[in-house]
């Protein structure tokens, strides 16, 4: 494994940092102070070095710390913690793989879907204890997440699905438009699958916290410093500007990113997606909607979804609509016809809210596999470069989980004791399916992305 930095998909967005001040890009990243941290400057040796500071790189370092607290561990971030879709996701922590369970069951089976949903909730329970343990302010809220149906065939679906989640042992309750009427209003949702469990954060706020958690156990954190090459080996070298990290170990935890780097290119799409913020909503907004008592949140069960959740200041944060993969590979961290898109959706679902005024719009790039499940495993020639990446925007609880997973075996690998751990998870070492090279993968991705909308039309979702 070698692995080689291309720029040019860098070349459509700012950078993260001008004139020594940092540039958020998302609402999230302004109720942050950020001191964007010193560039690696010489050369290091260490027993870990990981690329990207976002939730799994943190999370990797947090848990190797925890087992082996002598362990010399380096953190490289192009940018800044938090910078990319750990400071820019809709802040949703809940145990979706795959497009849903149903799809998970009818791909894996079933007893290996509950076994994979299992491990979710666990890393959404594993979430939620770490910001209380080390106190972390990211606005946390256990609101439970509504799944809600726009037509009958979603509908039908919904109900095998729940039929499944209670064969397995979860949950989940199905709402009416009666009962769903309790949680939020709107003409067009005819139903809905609650389940209790999932949480809300401020995604930048927690990414932040862990950082600063990380720093305090010992782990040194270079931002602003690209990784320009990694070279195979016993160890393994990361090349970059100011300097080269050897590492006993490495780990890759680059997500949408890893294409840019080389890392399983054809395999991993950078998709883009995109949120809208509204203004405060005052209580009796909220009262009118109906979202004032249970703060619940929601997704509509579309291909192309709409997530939405209240912020801690009551805005709405509203996302979806639509899924881009650029030409290249390229990131954007702005679509103008998705945001006015999202916006008119937004207003048909609300028409109580159309004089609402939107503050914000921002998007980030995605890690994507054609079956839409994530790929963690380890490679390389001498076995000690690993990777977890492919949540498909839904890694919030994933990514921060990743730790707990990949720290055993990285801590085995090398020859050290390790706690027990969940285990291999089904994508452990899976290799995610090979897609052609630019211009098939964009033309082929917006042939699939032409159906996914047309069949959405045709079964009124």
């Amino acid at each position: 494994m070698h692995l080689r930095l291309d720029e040019r998909p860098f070349s459509t967005v700012p950078p993260a940092v001008a004139n020594g001040a940092y540039q958020p890009v998302s609402f999230w990243q302004e109720t942050v102070d950020v001191t964007p941290g010193v560039p690696l400057a010489e050369d290091l040796d260490c027993d870990v070095v990981i690329a990207g500071g976002g939730y799994t790189g943190l999370s990797v370092a947090y848990h190797l710390k925890q087992q082996k607290p002598d362990l010399d561990i380096v953190i490289l971030e192009r940018s800044v913690v938090g910078h990319g879709a750990s400071g820019r996701n809709g802040g949703f922590a809940m145990p979706l793989i795959g497009w849903d369970l149903y799809h998970a069951a009818s791909a894996l089976g079933e007893e290996t879907a509950g076994a994979a949903y299992r491990l979710m909730y666990q890393a959404v329970d594993h979430l939620k204890q770490v910001v209380a343990e080390h106190q972390i302010a990211c606005d946390l809220e256990a609101t439970g997440y509504i799944l809600i149906n726009t037509c009958t065939a979603r509908e039908k679906r919904a109900r095998r699905e729940l039929e499944l989640a209670h064969r397995l042992g979860f949950d989940h309750t199905w709402l009416d438009r009666d009962a769903l009427q309790d949680y939020i209003r709107c003409d067009q949702y005819r139903s809905g699958v609650l389940d209790p469990h999932p949480c809300i954060i401020n995604p930048a706020k927690l990414a932040r916290g862990l950082k600063a958690v990380v720093e305090g156990m010992g782990v040194r954190i270079y931002e602003q410093t690209s990784i320009n090459e990694i070279v195979d080996g016993a160890p393994v070298q990361v090349r970059t500007p100011g300097g080269i990290v050897r590492g006993t170990q490495a780990v890759l935890a680059l997500n949408g990113f890893s294409g840019a780097l080389g890392f399983m290119k054809s395999r991993i799409l950078p998709v883009h997606t995109y949120i809208v913020l509204t203004e405060p909503l005052s209580d009796a907004q909220l009262e009118a909607i109906g979202w004032a008592k249970h703060r619940a949140s929601l997704e509509t069960a579309r291909n192309f979804i709409h997530y939405f959740r209240l912020t801690a200041d009551n805005r709405i944060a509203f996302g979806g609509e639509d899924a881009e993969l650029y030409p290249g590979g390229s990131f954007r961290n702005e679509d103008p016809g998705i945001f006015e898109a999202l916006k008119a959706r937004f207003r048909q679902y609300f028409p109580t809210l159309r004089d609402l005024q939107f503050t914000h719009a921002w998007g980030g790039t995605l890690g994507v596999s054609v079956d839409m499940f994530p790929t963690f495993g380890q490679g390389g020639s001498a076995k000690n470069i690993f990777h977890a990446c492919a949540y498909a925007g839904h890694g919030v609880s994933l990514s921060n989980y990743a730790g707990a997973i990949l720290a055993p075996e990285m801590l085995r690998a090398a020859g050290h004791n390790a706690e027990a751990h969940p285990g291999k998870p089904f994508f452990y070492n899976r290799i995610p399916f090979w897609l052609p090279p630019d211009p098939l993968r964009y033309l082929g991705m917006r042939g699939y992305r032409a159906l996914l909308r047309a069949h959405d039309r045709i079964q009124g979702a």
